[in-house]
Formats: structure tokens, sequence, C-alpha cells
């Protein structure tokens, strides 16, 4: 599926009530392996943005560092692996996979998805009723899924505990 479908289907399960949020891609077509970049704005504002750049670099830098304290090759990428992929970088390849296997998934797949972009995008879908808005506990989620939710409260007139906590 071409990204302008896979995007056309997205932005059409976003809120109603959340008018300026999109998301975004791009191929640098001369770059080695036409790597590209992800990102979610809302207005004008990029709140999230993750591609295949940022992730191989970190991913070096991350294994040379390993490296360097004495690790092997592959002990170096398997720690460097676990410690980026936390982080919450991806490669453009997963994050369109994950977004086109979105599509058939139900909320509470999308929730429970291990893709912080998947589980923001399950905070905003139209599908995501207002009880459950309401119930929703992002304490422990990504930047991404807190940025999305308090948005979405907001939008829907939702009050959010003062024990939740929001990262601006």
């Amino acid at each position: 599926m071409k990204w302008s479908q896979l995007r056309h289907r997205l932005k059409g399960r976003i809120a109603p009530c959340l008018v300026g949020v999109d998301v975004h891609q791009t191929r640098y077509r001369h770059a080695h392996d036409q790597e590209g970049e992800f990102w979610v704005t809302v207005g004008s504002e990029r709140i999230f943005s993750a591609g295949s750049s940022s992730y191989l670099s970190s991913l070096g830098k991350r294994a040379a560092e390993n490296r360097h304290q004495g690790a092997t090759p592959r002990q170096a990428f398997e720690q460097a692996w676990q410690v980026v992929g936390a982080s919450g970088l991806m490669l453009l390849e997963q994050i369109n996979k994950d977004l086109f296997t979105s599509l058939n998934q139900t909320v509470e797949q999308m929730l429970a998805h291990d893709n912080p972009v998947i589980r923001a995008l399950g905070i905003i879908d139209a599908r995501y009723g207002k009880r459950r808005l309401a119930a929703f506990d992002p304490a422990n989620e990504h930047v991404l899924v807190q940025r999305l939710f308090d948005l979405r409260c907001k939008a829907e007139g939702i009050t959010i505990p003062a024990s939740t906590l929001i990262v601006n």
C-alpha cells in the first residue's frame, strides 16, 4: 500500500474532535536504501519524530560504546538493540509495517502493541470512547502517548486527575 493511501486511512480513524493532528512520512531518495522519517504533528508543531537515520546512528554509537567497554561485537549490538529500542527510536520500515497492521486491529490490540506510535494512534482513534479514555492511566507510557492522551482529554472535555503525570 502506498503511503498516501495508508495516511488517508490512518487520518480517517482520528477522532473528529482532534483537528490538526496529522501523520507524515518522507523518504530520502538519495540516501542509501532510501531511508526516511515518520513524524506526528499537532497544527504546525512536530511532537514526535522517528526514522531510520536516527535509529541506525544511535545503534552504531551505542554499539561502539559497548565495544569500548570490552563486549564482543555480537554482545555490543545485542545490548545496543535493547537500549535503542527502549528509547523509542524505530526503523521506518518497522513503523510502516506496524501502521499497516494496525488498520486491522481493535483499539484494545492497538493499546497492547509494543510500538508507542500504534498505542498513541489507539488513544486518538475515534472508536476509543470517553469512558475508556477517562479510565486510561498514561503514567508509564511513552511521551507521544502521554501528549496525545492529554490533547484528546482536553478536546473531549475530560478532566485529568492531578495525580496523573503528563509530560509537556
